[in-house]
């Protein structure tokens, strides 16, 4: 019997590093907020419609969205697939991936915005909807290609917004020292 025990903790032990190895890295606060954010020259309702803007172009479905808290959610659509338990029967999988933005003004030109990106399961059966898992999407080219893309959109609209500064300047009165106004 003592055999059959230390060998069984003889190939747990070999096993462990092989498992451990698997587990993603775990982010200090720091670092997860580093990966996250980021502060941009804009304003927030500036950043608020741009962040909206994109989630949309990427195929979000906004849940929920604040201006005033600068707090949006958003989930993607996907495909679940048919799957089958032994003891529940069949069901259904799907893995969505779901996004959190909030948005803050620094300073009267500066606005950051922190994004959280998570790949949500949602698991069902013939008894009814199973629980919801949710794992921390880490990869940093994630994150580059959402800010890119915000910054571009920011960059856009400003463009836009440009023509219709100047005309409206171009357009008002200019008054002379000598009193009378020039249209």
């Amino acid at each position: 019997m003592n055999k059959y025990l230390l060998a069984s903790v003889c190939l747990g032990l070999m096993a462990a590093p092989h498992a451990i190895a698997k587990k993603a890295p775990e982010l200090s606060p720091l670092a997860l907020q580093q990966l996250q954010a980021r502060d941009l020259e804009t304003t927030k309702e500036q950043a608020f419609g741009a962040v909206m803007s994109v989630l949309q172009d990427s195929g979000y479905r906004i849940q929920a969205a604040d201006k005033d808290t600068g707090l949006i959610t958003g989930v993607a659509s996907t495909k679940g697939k048919l799957t089958y338990n032994l003891f529940t029967g069949f069901g259904k999988s799907k893995k969505s991936p779901i996004v959190s933005a909030f948005i803050e003004q620094r300073t009267p030109k500066l606005a950051r915005v922190r994004l959280s990106f998570v790949m949500g399961k949602v698991s069902s059966n013939a008894y009814g909807a199973g629980v919801q898992d949710e794992e921390p999407i880490l990869d940093p080219a994630v994150y580059q290609k959402a800010f890119e893309q915000i910054n571009q959109t920011l960059f856009i609209r400003a463009g836009m917004d440009a023509p219709a500064a100047t005309a409206a300047s171009a357009q008002a009165p200019i008054a002379t020292t000598a009193g009378t106004v020039k249209p």
